[in-house]
């Protein structure tokens, strides 16, 4: 009788993963790395923000410093989101509005707030036209029952919604996965 050599199911030849399930498994592993992203920002205090009628709330680690809007100059040939340039503190500033980098319509009022962004050694310093800051706010955690929801906003770099509770004061609002926005938003 002849021995059968190969694979684990029985003696049939083991044959190398296809490709296509080699991405699938990959396209999984990094879904599940945002959603897991996404869980950790929701018990992060942010820093909430109306652009419209809508509210966004940026993680308050990321933030600067807020300020009043004062006029950009205009950068010809910029990306569609960017508003133009400021001097903060003696450094230049570019300005983005985050209702166009989030895809929303122009606010019909001027943004009344600058957000100015904790920037990384290696990236331009930002900051965010916004209509107006609302204020802080916790995002409520899987520990309070109310997990965010990634995969039902429709926008890339929404990581969740942060539900307000009822008696407290605290404001609905999508929270802003900034890493992913600015990496859509700029090139």
């Amino acid at each position: 009788m002849e021995a059968r050599q190969g694979g684990l199911d029985g003696g049939v030849p083991a044959r190398p993963r296809a490709a296509r399930d080699i991405r699938a498994e990959r396209a999984a592993a990094l879904a599940r790395r945002g959603k897991a992203a996404a869980t950790v920002d929701a018990g992060l205090d942010h820093l909430v923000c109306a652009c419209g009628s809508e509210r966004y709330g940026l993680p308050l680690s990321a933030v600067a410093q807020v300020l009043p809007m004062r006029p950009a100059t205009p950068m010809p040939g910029a990306v569609p989101a960017l508003i133009g340039l400021i001097a903060v503190s003696g450094r230049i500033v570019g300005v983005l509005s985050l209702a166009r980098a989030l895809g929303r319509p122009d606010p019909e009022a001027e943004a009344g707030h600058l957000v100015v962004l904790r920037s990384a050694s290696s990236h331009q310093p930002l900051a965010l036209a916004v209509d107006r800051v609302l204020g802080i706010a916790r995002a409520a955690g899987a520990s309070a029952g109310h997990a965010p929801d990634p995969d039902g906003l429709g926008n890339d770099a929404a990581s969740g919604y942060a539900p307000g509770t009822a008696g407290d004061d605290r404001p609905d609002f999508v929270i802003v996965d900034l890493p992913r926005l600015l990496r859509r938003t700029l090139p």
